[in-house]
């Protein structure tokens, strides 16, 4: 126990310390693009998560061994580097479902596509070392996959993607019975680190972070829920994706005075 703690304490020190130093590398290497209002600031800034990350799991790897602990790690890893390529790409005039198909039909490959497809691949992965038979392994991945790209829907305005991530973690944190427990605490400690900077426009998570915070709540929740309520989960992440290719979240936000009063929150 005293080694998870240890990890805990100094995954924790570590983030303090590499939020400015990420900052500033990607800053210096000129990572940046403009937000919704016009103004250019570094992009990528999930890459804050992965030092901590990497620390904690070799520490808790001495407390608790488990395959899942490996899956959490490489998974987070794979899909933040998947995510660093896109937010990299200057042309980022292909931007949701329908535009990544037409880029295909024209035989052109989007980095978005390929994110897609590179999540689909490392959600099955991971699916197929968790799961006991095939429909659990057909959920595991959906849940996944489809996880992985909803906290990507709430990454369009400063802090949002954070809060929303947040809330699912404080969710998933007390739903736990298992290790994952730990790693959501150390989430939700890292994201109360990093949120002061997303909401004041400082800098963004970017397809990065997005990607990893996705993948990890969705590997944490393939490990913890029952079948069923996983099922019920890919269905509701089904309808949303579908719902935020009709609309646009932030102006049905901007209309709902306790939900634009929470997204407003801190900025």
């Amino acid at each position: 126990m005293q080694y998870a703690i240890i990890g805990f304490v100094i995954a924790v020190m570590t983030g303090k310390f590499f939020l400015s130093q990420i900052y500033n590398i990607l800053f210096d290497s000129n990572m940046l693009q403009e937000n919704f209002k016009g103004e250019k600031i570094p992009i990528g800034m999930g890459l804050f998560f992965i030092p901590s990350l990497i620390i904690f799991s070799m520490f808790f790897q001495l407390y608790y061994n488990d395959t899942g602990i490996n899956l959490i790690l490489v998974g987070c890893i794979l899909m933040a580097f998947v995510g660093y390529l896109d937010d990299s790409t200057v042309d980022k005039s292909n931007k949701g479902l329908k535009g990544h198909i037409k880029q295909l039909f024209k035989n052109k490959v989007t980095t978005g596509m390929l994110k897609a497809l590179a999540g689909f691949g490392i959600s099955l992965y991971i699916s197929l070392s968790i799961s006991n038979s095939l429909q659990e392994i057909i959920i595991n991945t959906l849940l996944i996959s489809l996880f992985t790209n909803f906290m990507n829907l709430w990454d369009l305005r400063p802090g949002r993607a954070t809060k929303v991530f947040i809330l699912i973690a404080i969710i998933g944190f007390f739903l736990s019975i298992s290790y994952t427990q730990y790693y959501f605490g150390l989430f939700i400690c890292l994201s109360l680190i990093y949120i002061k900077g997303d909401l004041t426009a400082k800098y963004m998570l970017g397809d990065t972070g997005s990607n990893l915070l996705g993948i990890f709540l969705g590997i944490c929740f393939a490990i913890d829920l029952g079948f069923y309520y996983k099922i019920a989960l890919v269905v509701f992440f089904i309808v949303m994706h579908i719902f935020a290719e009709k609309v646009s979240f932030s102006k049905i936000i901007a209309k709902n005075k306790l939900l634009n009063k929470i997204d407003m929150m801190g900025r």
